[in-house]
């Protein structure tokens, strides 16, 4: 998503870390002593308190994962550490989601010290998955790396701006972008707009089939399903038997009377 306005901005205390990890990358030191790196780096960077912040193999129904980082005794995400020379994959983080479902954590961060990757976890039809963003401290541009680390930051954190930042991908994906883009109503204010700059009428099958033509099959792919949503048409309200009883003698006579008249036409129906 490009670089975005960082609200606390760690792009000094990330640049000094970057010849510590490295030279763990070179060097490929294992994942016991890329931990403690990791940890350091939660401290001096990412402004978290060691001792009440910080767990270290935070016990999972008698496992462990590398780091639960909390706040105000809540956990709000876990962190998997790899070995500094390992590149990162899908399935390092499967294993922590588990652990992550069993605890009831949406968050997971998966990283070598070099790049950070942070999942956001669904638990409503099993365990999914889905990379929000990442990040590689030796390339790439500084700036943009800080903003999207600088989301760990115990400050952001504890304002949520991980969770805004999520629903803004979400609702920037192409799937939703495209849902937009098919509602009924979008659909005719284009073929409006077209027939107003060239005279010409186009019908709603064309121009989905023109959009989706400017669509590669692997973006269609990854899209799924789109079908044009309707604005549903409301059922005009039916008036229902009425009759007036004999005690609400208050009712004017012809308005009773109208009431009846109405009653014996609906039951003829």
């Amino acid at each position: 998503m490009g670089v975005f306005f960082m609200s606390i901005d760690i792009s000094r205390e990330l640049k000094k870390y970057i010849p510590v990890f490295q030279q763990a990358y070179e060097q490929n030191i294992n994942e016991a002593e890329t931990s403690l790196r990791i940890g350091k780096f939660l401290e001096d960077v990412l402004g978290y308190d060691v001792f009440q912040d910080i767990t270290k193999e935070h016990t999972i129904k008698d496992r462990f994962v590398d780091y639960a980082i909390k706040l105000n005794g809540k956990v709000e995400f876990f962190i998997e550490i790899k070995q500094a020379g390992i590149d990162l994959r899908e399935k390092h983080i499967e294993q922590a989601s588990n652990y992550a479902a069993n605890a009831g954590v949406s968050w997971v961060a998966l990283t070598n010290g070099r790049c950070w990757h942070m999942y956001h976890l669904t638990f409503e039809d099993g365990i999914q998955s889905d990379l929000i963003w990442s990040a590689d401290l030796l390339s790439g541009d500084l700036k943009e790396t800080a903003s999207k680390i600088s989301l760990l930051h115990k400050k952001s954190i504890a304002k949520d701006e991980h969770e805004d930042f999520y629903e803004k991908t979400k609702i920037l994906s192409p799937k939703s972008i495209m849902q937009a883009i098919f509602q009924e109503q979008t659909l005719r204010a284009i073929r409006l707009h077209l027939k107003r700059i060239s005279g010409i009428s186009v019908e709603e099958q064309d121009l989905t089939k023109s959009i989706k033509a400017m669509i590669s099959p692997e973006s269609w792919e990854s899209i799924g399903d789109v079908k044009v949503r309707r604005k549903r048409k409301v059922k005009p309200a039916t008036i229902g038997i009425l009759s007036i009883r004999p005690e609400e003698k208050d009712a004017p006579a012809a308005v009773a009377a109208g009431l009846n008249n109405q009653a014996k036409e609906s039951a003829k129906d």
